[in-house]
């Protein structure tokens, strides 16, 4: 309907237009005698009239065609703009994440400058249910060994390397069953194990074992890395305790630990390929 306005609307009200010139021209011509042009005046006015307002009629549909074809071609424009704008706001806002990286990667590089880190990204996260996994852009030819730590650019730990190729590496997450490392509670300096249990990985937690009789733990506590094994270095954050309580037996103690990496919303780590061991 829409196309047939466009196409035949200015026929149409042509049409009626000269229908109604004609009435009005016919009614004239025989206005001679009083009798027959009240008549022809009587019946032709209703017609002249239904004409003058179907041509109305047709002449608003018209231009409301056009109108909506032009408000339909501004709303695009508009579109297009706002799409553009949001990119805009899309890179802004990834370059300001990428400048707030590089500051606190500086801040680490100040505070141990004994690291060789190598920036990689994510490009996959293991599929199994039973393990917290993903794989990494680099691998041996950038100088990426076996058990490497990976961490954040504000130094929290990610995981560890378990698997390297050429081009890419496999790692361990912090929270996977596979995973230990020497810790500390930083409050008491008291050491103890942090390790990845299937249970505590669902929930994105690791738990905290070893713990020292008589130790005191409480929620908030800081864990940080003891660099014991000497395949992750002393005084990496590893996470803060939300949870202690006692072992089934009732002589241990465990505490519950949240990672401070944001495991799932990791997109850029960094591996330190080399550190100076702390005995």
């Amino acid at each position: 309907m829409k196309e047939f306005l466009k196409k035949k609307g200015s026929i149409i009200i042509a049409s009626a237009v000269a229908l109604a010139i004609i009435l009005g021209v016919t009614a004239n011509s025989i206005s001679g005698t009083t009798f027959v042009s009240g008549a022809v005046n009587a019946v032709m006015r209703p017609i002249s009239s239904g004409v003058a307002v179907l041509a109305d009629f047709f002449e608003g549909i018209y231009g409301y065609m056009f109108k909506y074809d032009r408000l339909k071609n501004e709303n695009e424009e508009l579109k297009t703009r706002v799409a553009d704008l949001e990119q805009q706001v899309r890179e802004n806002s990834a370059a300001e994440d990428e400048n707030r990286r590089l500051r606190e990667l500086l801040k680490l590089k100040e505070k141990h400058s004994d690291f060789e880190l190598e920036t990689t990204k994510i490009i996959s996260w293991g599929a199994s249910n039973w393990t917290s996994t993903f794989t990494i852009n680099k691998g041996s030819n950038s100088g990426i060994e076996l058990y490497d730590c990976i961490i954040t650019e504000n130094g929290y730990l990610v995981g560890q390397v378990i698997e390297v190729g050429a081009n890419t590496a496999l790692a361990r997450t912090v929270i996977d069953p596979n995973m230990s490392a020497g810790a500390l509670i930083d409050r008491t300096g008291l050491a103890a194990v942090a390790c990845g249990y299937f249970e505590y990985m669902t929930k994105g937690n690791l738990k905290l074992t070893f713990i020292p009789n008589g130790a005191t733990i409480v929620n908030g506590d800081v864990i940080t890395t003891s660099g014991k094994g000497r395949s992750i270095p002393k005084g990496l954050v590893i996470g803060k305790v939300v949870d202690a309580g006692f072992e089934a037996t009732g002589q241990t103690q465990y505490a519950v630990i949240r990672p401070m990496a944001d495991i799932n919303g990791l997109s850029q780590v960094f591996v330190i390929k080399s550190f100076n061991v702390e005995d």
